[in-house]
């Protein structure tokens, strides 16, 4: 750990997934509390910027890519950065940390990408693709190399200012059928089973009995569907009116998750956005590492298939039959369902009325 130093120009580096993103928020965040006179610039993707733009003042969005015609290494120099944190750690966002120019780099001790960063971090596995802990709190390991206190982990850790910054992005007609939703019976349940990998998609038989039995249970189920689910909503068919929730902007989807008080999906990005919004979840594993990525309270639940090929980390399944997913059925994931609600009560809506005045 080196000794504590004072920043004025600070660079962070997050690109990649969405959820990724949000479980390095809470890193992000404890950067501009150690700094909070430093400029503080943080690189993600493109689509991701509108979502994350209202987090704090002291942060301001890089969107990647770049304008057309806008050099970024221009850009790294120009800026005169004096610390940079690569969360990221591939070769190019190492290329970038030691482009930048700046005097102290932090990053990952990865083979050929250690020679990029003077402060080198531990990677956060355990051997093979298990992770050590949740990647939440590993995120944080930088910080701590630099001689920062960090606070731990904290669910809910965006609410007020994702619900904020949402609320003012909300279309009036979408609002309308965020409150028709929470009217009917039941526990609001926001189910998104999204996956941008393949090794990720529940089958869709197991979906539907989910989005059947849900009612039973004392939830009010909506299904929230996003760009490249198509094959979900197609395979299901005709599905009840009010059922499928209408297409909605990245700040929008926070607004419905906020308006919901329990979800249930797939290991993704919107599983991650309503954690930071301090909504309990209940997530379906198969490729990923439910010990590096869920958080670990109560209020978050993994359901998983114990097969010994999983937790993988692959994209596409090389297994006949996908086991660790569609040997999942529908009924162990309600089984989880019904023990979450039974823990919050069957009516969490007083924490909508809390969260939401």
């Amino acid at each position: 750990m080196m000794a504590r130093r004072d920043f004025r120009r600070i660079l962070l580096i997050r690109r990649k997934a969405l959820g990724d993103a949000l479980v390095t928020l809470p890193a992000v965040l404890e950067v501009a509390r150690a700094w909070p006179r430093a400029r503080i610039d943080l690189v993600i993707d493109r689509p991701f910027a509108p979502l994350l733009a209202g987090l704090a003042p002291e942060v301001r969005i890089l969107p990647w890519p770049l304008p057309a015609g806008e050099s970024w290494l221009r850009r790294l120099r120009r800026e005169n950065y004096d610390l940079v944190i690569d969360w990221l750690g591939n070769p190019r966002t190492a290329l970038w940390t030691i482009l930048s120019g700046a005097p102290v780099r932090v990053g990952y001790d990865l083979p050929r990408r250690r020679w990029a960063y003077n402060v080198k971090v531990p990677r956060n596995r355990a051997g093979g693709r298990a992770l050590r802990g949740f990647a939440g709190e590993a995120f944080l390991d930088p910080l701590r190399a630099l001689g920062v206190e960090t606070l731990p982990w904290r669910d809910g850790f965006a609410a007020a200012a994702m619900d904020g910054h949402a609320a003012g992005e909300m279309r009036p007609e979408l609002a309308a059928w965020a409150d028709a939703w929470r009217a009917r019976p039941g526990v609001p349940t926001a189910v998104v089973m999204s996956a941008t990998w393949a090794a990720k998609q529940w089958p869709v038989r197991h979906v539907g009995d989910l989005l059947r039995a849900l009612p039973g249970c004392g939830a009010n189920p909506v299904l929230i569907a996003g760009p490249g689910d198509e094959w979900l909503v197609e395979g299901l068919g005709h599905l009840p009116v009010g059922l499928l929730a209408p297409p909605t902007t990245l700040p929008e989807l926070a607004f419905l998750l906020s308006r919901a008080a329990l979800f249930v999906g797939t290991d993704c990005g919107p599983r991650h956005l309503a954690a930071a919004l301090g909504r309990p979840t209940v997530t379906i594993f198969g490729p990923t590492d439910p010990g590096g990525w869920n958080p670990p309270t109560p209020r978050h639940v993994s359901v998983r298939n114990p097969v010994p090929c999983a937790p993988c980390d692959l994209t596409e399944c090389p297994v006949p039959g996908h086991p660790c997913l569609d040997d999942l059925d529908s009924g162990t994931v309600i089984a989880s369902v019904e023990r979450m609600l039974a823990r919050l009560g069957r009516s969490p809506q007083k924490e909508i009325a809390r969260d939401n005045p």
